[in-house]
């Protein structure tokens, strides 16, 4: 008799869920909860966004059928969603739904893997723990680059140059868009054009990784040194999330875009991904991409969720700003003034994981022990009481 499964050990715990759990558990009415990476209101909920809540009424009342999409997915949320994210249609691109952003970096890894089984993967250090999760459910080799903050708030591009000196070609390069997981610190545009060139020079293939577009400065700002650096570069590979910007985390919508040097190679290649796509999950999902479709095609509801979307985003800048000036004052460090010149939900916390324990056991504030913060998860008139409540656990330096 097989005896497969007793012989496997139990994984290790995931320390976000386990976090996650134990705020909700803690009754303290002045807990504050830092931890899980998704948006959060004043109140401290998860919205459902008007625009989405109008989309999904009609769908409810029109929709026919549940039959399977093609693997590419709803063809008219492909084209919105490439307007969205490059503002107009290529011929040098191709474009799938995916389950979410997470899908996407899978079919994108095993796309990459496909085209260069012998490359590895830089992932810069730190980076959201999936895409490294990833890589390694792929079978990528993986390599790392430093990645932090210059004085001036911006990624510090010269250690990331020095480490991608030794990348090889046919190596794949993992860089993040707009609202870097998990510093929030982002690339310059100088920097992002530099990255190009270095690109071509190494013969690497980019993959870029879109989670918050138009949570940073705007929906087209975000987006912009992107667009850029894609008409440097001969091919690359695109992840895009509709989770944060339009709210749709438990939807799982989001798509993957390939970029290639010509309508003809994209084509091949799309014909590669969609077998990906067929070994995977067979067919993306429909709902969260009819509900973005509808959104995208109709002006009035785009009115609505641009107008959303920015809400979120100045609160964001606010709670950053505050939050900065809160914690310089109560720590004495000037150096988490930069925490101002980031963008989006996250910053990165000079403390220690033993601090990070010691934190939630005496103060009920919760915190992955790298020190990542979800700034979402601030309350404007508790900002300066959590910030005083942090300083004594941080790292006296700077």
């Amino acid at each position: 008799m097989s005896d497969l499964m007793r012989r496997v050990e139990a994984a290790p715990a995931d320390p976000l869920l386990g976090l996650m759990i134990a705020a909700r558990a803690d009754e303290r009415p002045n807990k504050v909860d830092l931890s899980v990476g998704i948006y959060k209101d004043t109140t401290g909920a998860t919205p459902v966004m008007n625009a989405v809540r109008d989309v999904e009424a009609v769908l409810q009342r029109d929709q026919i059928t549940k039959a399977y999409e093609s693997p590419r997915g709803n063809p008219v949320y492909g084209e919105a969603i490439e307007h969205l994210a490059f503002g107009g249609r290529s011929d040098r691109r191709a474009t799938f739904a995916t389950p979410g952003g997470s899908g996407a970096l899978f079919i994108a890894m095993r796309t990459a893997k496909l085209l260069s089984p012998t490359g590895s993967i830089w992932i810069g250090k730190p980076a959201w723990p999936n895409h490294n999760g990833i890589a390694k459910a792929v079978g990528l080799s993986e390599q790392s680059f430093p990645y932090g903050a210059a004085a001036d708030g911006q990624a510090d591009l010269a250690p990331i140059e020095a480490a991608l000196a030794d990348a090889k070609p046919g190596d794949v390069v993992l860089l993040q868009g707009a609202c870097h997981n998990p510093t929030g610190t982002d690339l310059s545009a100088e920097s992002w054009a530099k990255l190009a060139n270095l690109v071509v020079e190494k013969q690497v293939l980019p993959l870029i990784d879109v989670a918050y577009q138009g949570f940073a400065l705007g929906l087209a700002e975000d987006m912009a040194p992107i667009r850029a650096f894609l008409e440097a570069v001969p091919e690359a590979l695109i992840t895009y999330s509709c989770s944060k910007n339009f709210g749709l985390y438990r939807e799982r919508c989001g798509a993957l875009f390939l970029h290639g040097p010509d309508a003809k190679t994209v084509e091949v290649v799309a014909s590669q991904v969609a077998s990906v796509v067929r070994s995977c999950y067979s067919m993306p999902p429909a709902h969260g991409p009819a509900i973005v479709a509808g959104i995208l095609t109709d002006d009035a509801l785009r009115a609505n969720w641009l107008a959303e979307l920015s809400g979120m985003r100045e609160r964001l800048i606010l709670l950053r700003a505050n939050f900065a000036n809160a914690l310089s004052a109560a720590s004495g460090l000037n150096s988490l003034q930069t925490i101002a010149a980031g963008h989006g939900m996250f910053s990165k916390l000079p403390i220690s994981k033993e601090a990070t324990e010691r934190l939630q056991a005496e103060e009920g504030i919760y915190m992955p022990g790298s020190g990542r913060v979800n700034l979402a998860g601030l309350k404007e008139e508790t900002i300066a009481d959590t910030a005083s409540r942090i300083a004594p656990y941080l790292n006296q330096v700077g």
